[in-house]
C-alpha cells in the first residue's frame, strides 16, 4: 500500500562512494539525484543536481536528518532542502 500522506521533499537513497555522497530523493513534482563532493582547494562542498521523472520511492530520511547522520554540513543540507521546497 502506498502512503500518500508524505512530507516532500525526502531522501530515498544515500550512498558514500570514496569522498562523495550520492543521494536520490523525491520532490513534490519530480525526483532528483544529487552528488555532493568536497573541493579540497577551496574547502567547500560542491553540489550537482539532476532532476528525473516523478515516480514513487519509499522515504528513508529527511533533509533535516542528513547532517546528523552523515558527514554533510547543516548549511549544505538546508540549501538542498531550500532548492526542492
Amino acid at each position: 500500500m502506498i502512503n500518500l500522506d508524505v512530507d516532500y521533499p525526502y531522501i530515498s537513497m544515500i550512498k558514500k562512494h570514496k569522498s562523495q555522497y550520492i543521494i536520490e530523493g523525491c520532490g513534490e513534482h519530480t525526483n532528483f539525484k544529487i552528488i555532493i563532493h568536497t573541493d579540497n582547494l577551496f574547502e567547500e562542498e560542491i553540489i550537482d543536481i539532476q532532476k528525473t521523472p516523478k515516480n514513487y520511492r519509499p522515504c528513508i530520511l529527511s533533509f533535516f536528518d542528513l547532517y546528523q547522520l552523515y558527514d554533510i554540513s547543516f548549511t549544505t543540507s538546508m540549501e538542498l532542502y531550500r532548492r526542492f521546497c
